[in-house]
C-alpha cells in the first residue's frame, strides 16, 4: 500500500461522517452544526488534494479555508508547503511564516521554514533558526549537525565548529564530526588544527590504520615532510607490514638517481602494494611534466615503470602509470604499447585512451586512430575527444562526410573546454574544404573568430586557406601570418613566402 493511499484512508476514516454528526464533546454527546462539518471538509479536501499532488486545487481550498479560519496554523503550513512544490517559493514563504506566527512552538513548521530559506540562499535566516531549535531541544545531535552546516554555508565557520563541538561533547568523537571539522579547519587555513582533528580520530579508534594514514597525507600535502614521517613511522610500530608507511619511510636523500634507486628493490615487490607504488611515483609525474628531472634519472623512473609492469602484469593502474612515464619522457612508441595493454586490460579510464590517441595523431596514424577513436566513442559516449580524434581520422583518411556527423555531434559536448572546441571546429571547416564547400568552411571560421579562434593556429591557418581558395589572397595572407605568430611551422612560411597554397 503506498503512503499516498494509507494518508487518504487515514482522512476518510477521520472525517468521513454526515453533515450533522454526533460528537462527545466534554463528556456529552452533541451534533455537529453542517456549518464546522463543511469547515472541516474544506480542509480535508485542500490536505487530499497536496497528497494527491494536485496543487492548484489544493491551493484554492487551503485559501477558501483560510478566509475564514487565518488562525488555524496547520492550513497556514498546508499552503507553504503546496505553494513549495508548485515552485513558488516567495509564497511558501510569506505561508509558513504566518504558520510560525499562530504555533511558533512547532518544531516541524520551523524545520520547514528553515528549508526554504537555504533554497532560497538566506542560508544566515537558517541556521538562526536552527540556533533555536538547538537550545529548545539541547539534546537533538541532527539539528546541531544542521546548524554547523548552514552557519558554515552562511559564512560563519566558527559558529559550525562550535556547533560541531557541541555534538561531539554530547556524542563523543565519530569521523563525521571530526572529519567535518576538519575541512572547515583546511577552509580556514588552519593546517595544524585540520591535522589535530585527524590525529584525534586516530586516536580514538587506534586499530584504524586508515585514519593516520589521512594524517600523513595532510602532512605531505602541506610541505611538512618531518611531520609526515613520524605519522609513518607510528604507523609501522602499530603494523609493520604496512606497505605504503615500508615505501614513504625511505631515506630520500641525494640526487634523484640515487632517490629512485634506492625505490627499486620495493618496485619489484610484487607483495607491496601498487597503490602506494602510484603515490609514490605521482611527484615525479609532475616533475617529469615540468621538465625537472635531471636527465641520468631519467631512465631511472622508466625502469621503474617496466619494475611495476612486470610486479603487476595483470593490472591496467601499472600499464597506466608505465605508459605515462614513457609519455611525459617522450618515449612515444613505449608509452603507446604500454597504454594498448591498458586498454585491453580495462578500458574505463579515458585519460590513457585520450594520449593514445594523440600519439596516434602525432604520428600520423590514421589507420590505427580511426579504429581506436572508434571504440572509444563507444566506451566514452560523452567524451567529446574521442569524437575530435575520430573526425580528424576520418578527415585525413578522406571520409569528410563521415567526419562530419560526428564533429557536429562532438560541439555540443566540449562545455567549457575552449580549446577543444575550436580543435573541432578547425576539424569541421577542413571537412567542408575538403567536399569543397568553401562558402561553409569561411562562416564556420568566421564565427569561431567571435569564440576565441583569433587565438587558434590551426582556425587561423585554416581560414587563411579558405580565403585563398576564394580568391581573396591578400587576407588569406594575413591569416596566415597571425597563425605563424602562435604557432610557426615550415607549411605555414612556405604559404607565406609564395603567397600560395
Amino acid at each position: 500500500m503506498t503512503n499516498k493511499l494509507k494518508a487518504l484512508i487515514v482522512l476518510y476514516c477521520l472525517f468521513s461522517s454526515p453533515l450533522l454528526a454526533q460528537n462527545t464533546l466534554d463528556g456529552q454527546a452533541k451534533i455537529v452544526p453542517e456549518e464546522e462539518v463543511n469547515r472541516q471538509s474544506m480542509f480535508i479536501e485542500a490536505e487530499r488534494e497536496r497528497v494527491l499532488e494536485h496543487y492548484e486545487k489544493a491551493a484554492d481550498y487551503y485559501k477558501k479555508f483560510l478566509n475564514e479560519n487565518s488562525d488555524n496554523a496547520a492550513a497556514w503550513y498546508g499552503l507553504a508547503r503546496t505553494f513549495e512544490m508548485l515552485k513558488d517559493n516567495v509564497s511558501a514563504m510569506d505561508a509558513v511564516a504566518k504558520a510560525v506566527a499562530k504555533d511558533p512552538e512547532n518544531q516541524w513548521f520551523r524545520i520547514f521554514q528553515a528549508d526554504l530559506f537555504e533554497k532560497v540562499g538566506q542560508a544566515k535566516d537558517a541556521a538562526n533558526i536552527y540556533l533555536e531549535l538547538t537550545k529548545k531541544f539541547p539534546l537533538d545531535g541532527a539539528f546541531l549537525e544542521r546548524l554547523a552546516y548552514l552557519s558554515v554555508l552562511a559564512g560563519d565557520p566558527k559558529s559550525g565548529l562550535k556547533a560541531l563541538d557541541q555534538l561531539e561533547k554530547m556524542a563523543g568523537v565519530s569521523e563525521r564530526t571530526a572529519d567535518k571539522k576538519h575541512i572547515i579547519y583546511l577552509g580556514l587555513g588552519d593546517y595544524k588544527k585540520a591535522a589535530a582533528e585527524l590525529e584525534k580520530l586516530a586516536n580514538t579508534y587506534p586499530k584504524r590504520l586508515e585514519y593516520r594514514h589521512r594524517v600523513a597525507q595532510l602532512y605531505e600535502s602541506v610541505g611538512d615532510k618531518a611531520a609526515a614521517r613520524k605519522v609513518y613511522e607510528e604507523i609501522l610500530r602499530r603494523n609493520p607490514a604496512d606497505e605504503v608507511a615500508k615505501i614513504a619511510v625511505l631515506e630520500k636523500s641525494g640526487s634523484d638517481l640515487a632517490v629512485l634507486t634506492t625505490l627499486k628493490p620495493f618496485f619489484k615487490d610484487p607483495n607491496l602494494s601498487l597503490d602506494g607504488k602510484i603515490k609514490e611515483m605521482m611527484p615525479w609525474l609532475e616533475k617529469l611534466r615540468k621538465g625537472g628531472v635531471a636527465p641520468e634519472a631519467v631512465q631511472a623512473l622508466l625502469d621503474l615503470g617496466i619494475l611495476i609492469e612486470t610486479a603487476h602484469p595483470d593490472d591496467p593502474k601499472a600499464w597506466s602509470l608505465s605508459g605515462d612515464l614513457h609519455y611525459l619522457s617522450n618515449r612515444l612508441p613505449e608509452a603507446l604499447s604500454r597504454y594498448r595493454t591498458c586498454i585491453k586490460l580495462s578500458p574505463t579510464v579515458f585519460s590513457v585512451w585520450e594520449n593514445a590517441l594523440s600519439i596516434l595523431a602525432e604520428q600520423r596514424n590514421y589507420d590505427d586512430m580511426l579504429v581506436l577513436a572508434e571504440k572509444a566513442m563507444d566506451d566514452f559516449p560523452n567524451q567529446a575527444a574521442a569524437y575530435y580524434y575520430y573526425g580528424l581520422a576520418a578527415n585525413e583518411k578522406g571520409r569528410p562526410d563521415d567526419a562530419l556527423v560526428q564533429l557536429e555531434q562532438a560541439t555540443i559536448m566540449t562545455g567549457k573546454n575552449t580549446l577543444l572546441y575550436l580543435s573541432i571546429v578547425d576539424q569541421i571547416g577542413l571537412a567542408y574544404l575538403r567536399k569543397k564547400d568553401a562558402a561553409t568552411a569561411k562562416a564556420r571560421y568566421e564565427h569561431a573568430l567571435t569564440r576565441g579562434g583569433d587565438k587558434h593556429p590551426g582556425i587561423l591557418e585554416h581560414l587563411g586557406d579558405t580565403l585563398y581558395l576564394a580568391g581573396e589572397q591578400n587576407q588569406a595572407a594575413e591569416y596566415w601570418q597571425k597563425a605563424a605568430k602562435i604557432a610557426p611551422s615550415p607549411a605555414l612560411e612556405q604559404k607565406i613566402s609564395t603567397g600560395k597554397l
